[in-house]
């Protein structure tokens, strides 16, 4: 939780707004699509409809529980069988050159009730972000994974992030202008974590991943620490391939989150967060009033300031339904204006339906908006 307080900044103010400020932090990182999954089908008969039901399933049980062997659990078994009475929504889009494609998003509070019932755990939405540094030896090169943009899956990063993504694992790879760099090659080779620890300064993580893999004589290798949290890991596996390497050392990192975050399935929270910075908030009582109007938006569950400045504040929201619904909502009241950052311009290029994100819109509290009297406080 970082707290701003400027040079300008009534001390009154600064005591008041801290008093109101969460005692405990959240992790910035919302995974929204953990209760969905898009898995191929044979075609749309209700037999194969229904085996897709029970694949998708499957796969948000894995994600939402962070324990690959939640499937094996006897008291899932009949709901797996009636995968379609969780569903929520489904769509399925013909596929030009494979099968078609089903993507089914289920009842979070159902799942997490199924969850519960059996004993199990969940591990929640927001969860911390991974930044990976991976160095690879393939015979006689060697060479640091970095962020490419690649697509297919043949590739080590692309592999990587493609296993992280399905266990529901924020992570991040160093930039391409990495790629270069020998010291860093030889720190990750090494695994030097102090060293790393600097090199990741200005890159946003929660949680370090240092890994080494080696492929000789048709083996693949693995080996990595992992720190960060009260974390600390420090395992290596062997495969005959690297998507099953792969596999493997995510199935790890799954685990030992999930037994740090994870809850049972009762006590979670289903509701997405997302972090909202409201510029122009330089009193106690348009703090008040900015609070007040988020908290009687239909979609919002409950509102604190997670950042205080002298001229702005930071609320974590959390809500129900998509993101998009909030932010018609906020729209509606005049006095917060939208102003561009990294989430409004849409500069990362995916839709937000289908992608994590660090959870930051921005506004600008106009204070000069006159509001109807029976309007916002009646709603």
């Amino acid at each position: 939780m970082a707290v701003h307080t400027g040079n300008t900044a009534p001390l009154a103010l600064i005591a008041l707004l801290l008093s109101l400020l969460p005692l405990t932090c959240t992790h910035a990182v919302v995974v929204d699509d953990l209760y969905r999954a898009t898995v191929p089908v044979a075609g749309e008969s209700d037999g194969q409809l229904a085996d897709g039901y029970r694949e998708s399933l499957s796969r948000v049980l894995v994600k939402v529980s962070g324990d690959r062997q939640v499937l094996e659990h006897d008291g899932l078994a009949s709901a797996l069988d009636d995968a379609s009475s969780l569903v929520d929504g489904r769509q399925l889009e013909a596929g030009a050159d494979g099968p078609d494609k089903l993507t089914v998003q289920f009842s979070p509070s159902a799942v997490n009730q199924l969850l519960a019932e059996a004993g199990l755990r969940v591990w929640g939405m927001n969860r911390p972000l991974t930044l990976a540094w991976v160095a690879v030896q393939d015979g006689g090169d060697r060479g640091l994974l970095v962020e490419t943009g690649e697509t297919s899956e043949q590739g080590l990063s692309a592999l990587l992030m493609h296993e992280a993504d399905q266990r529901g694992i924020p992570l991040a790879m160093p930039p391409a202008d990495r790629a270069s760099n020998r010291l860093l090659l030889s720190e990750v080779w090494g695994q030097f974590m102090g060293q790393l620890s600097r090199a990741s300064s200005g890159l946003e993580h929660d949680l370090l991943a240092v890994v080494r893999i080696s492929h000789r004589n048709g083996n693949w290798e693995a080996s990595w620490r992992y720190e960060g949290a009260g974390i600390e890991q420090s395992r290596s596996v062997t495969a005959d391939n690297p998507e099953t390497l792969i596999a493997e050392v995510i199935d790890h990192w799954a685990s030992d989150l999930a037994a740090r975050y994870g809850v049972s399935g009762g006590a979670i929270e289903t509701g997405p967060r997302v972090r909202l910075r409201v510029d122009g908030v330089d009193s106690p009582g348009v703090y008040a009033a900015a609070k007040r109007a988020l908290k009687q938006l239909n979609p919002v569950k409950s509102v604190g300031a997670v950042e205080v400045a002298s001229d702005h504040i930071v609320f974590e929201v959390e809500y129900n339904g998509e993101l998009s619904q909030l932010r018609q909502n906020i729209a509606l009241e005049q006095r917060f204006r939208a102003e561009d950052g990294p989430e409004n311009s849409g500069e990362n290029g995916a839709t937000e339906e289908f992608r994590n994100v660090r959870q930051t819109l921005y506004y600008r509290w106009q204070q000069q908006v006159v509001v109807p009297p029976s309007g916002a406080e009646s709603r």
